[in-house]
């Protein structure tokens, strides 16, 4: 077994969970749980979502010791699956459902790639999508609702095409900006204009139907100019938030996106790890040896976190 190999899926599975926080974190972010409040979401906070990622991170941990354990790919689905039935049942909420889907996807693809290159990866996630959906979709929820009332492609088109809303929008929309000497924050603020414009959210047209989705595009453009004119795209976001608070609307799939941005960038280095510990993000928060144990409160006292808003 290649050892090196190994550690870069450890790697993988631990920036995963990574981005997870920092997408939580990220604030403001309109409709969602952050720093400020809990969005469009009455039933979450952030305590709920720190716990969730526990899970999250646990999740992935499984995932590398069955991948390394030359397991087939039933054993991973039936890791997941138990692992959604778990975040329901601890946390009364589905929380981080659907980035349980992808992020195992992401890790499970990386792990069967010829190599760490992007495109590789890409195509062991198109293979892998077949061999997830060759028997056809499992189950009911509302983004497979909001997808047959509405034609629409969501977290299945997302995989079956290798994640264009990462690699093709996130990513790029991150590394220009680092190029043009941008900050953290502001960089981190383009990935979701970016995300805002391109994402097919299910979670936005189950609550708020084709009429929100249009919305959340046009206000991914606006931020998108705003942070391109230097202007003061916090409180646009702030006052955006506001809005989708009145109108119960938010855009979880964007959420899943965003922080699987992070868990790719966290992975190659491009965002330094040294950005969780500013976060004040202990290592227990992210690697937590099992599930069972994932759902205990996180009492640490130097989680002293950070705002990106500026």
């Amino acid at each position: 077994m290649n050892s090196s190999r190994i550690a870069e899926l450890e790697r993988l599975a631990t920036a995963l969970a990574g981005g997870a926080a920092l997408e939580l974190y990220l604030t403001p972010k309109p409709g969602l749980v952050d720093l400020a409040d809990h969005g469009s979401h009455p039933d979450l906070s952030l305590a709920v979502m720190e716990r969730s990622i526990r899970i999250v991170a646990a999740y992935l941990d499984e995932l590398v010791g069955s991948l390394v354990a030359g397991e087939p790919f039933l054993y991973q689905k039936k890791i997941g699956l138990r692992t959604e039935q778990y975040l329901l049942q601890s946390l009364g909420t589905n929380t981080h459902k659907g980035y349980v889907f992808l992020s195992g996807m992401l890790l499970i693809a990386s792990w069967r790639a010829v190599s760490a290159d992007e495109n590789a990866v890409r195509e062991a996630l198109l293979a892998l999508a077949g061999l997830f959906f060759r028997a056809g979709e499992q189950g009911s929820s509302h983004g497979r609702q909001a997808r047959e009332k509405y034609g629409t492609g969501g977290i299945v088109q997302e995989t079956r095409l290798g994640f264009p809303s990462v690699f093709d929008q996130a990513l790029p929309a991150f590394r220009a900006s680092i190029r043009r000497q941008a900050d953290f924050g502001e960089a981190s603020f383009a990935m979701l204009a970016r995300l805002m414009q391109t994402v097919d959210d299910t979670t936005t047209l189950h609550r708020g139907g084709p009429a929100g989705l249009a919305r959340i595009k046009r206000d991914g453009h606006r931020l998108e100019r705003l942070i391109a004119c230097g202007d003061d795209y916090p409180a646009f976001l702030r006052a955006t938030n506001s809005a989708y608070i009145r109108m119960n609307l938010t855009m979880g799939g964007v959420a899943d996106m965003l922080a699987l941005a992070y868990g790719y960038l966290l992975a190659s280095g491009e965002i330094a790890e040294n950005t969780l510990d500013r976060l004040g993000v202990a290592p227990a928060i992210l690697t937590s040896g099992s599930i069972a144990n994932a759902n205990q409160p996180y009492a640490d006292n130097r989680f002293g976190r950070f705002t990106l808003e500026t």
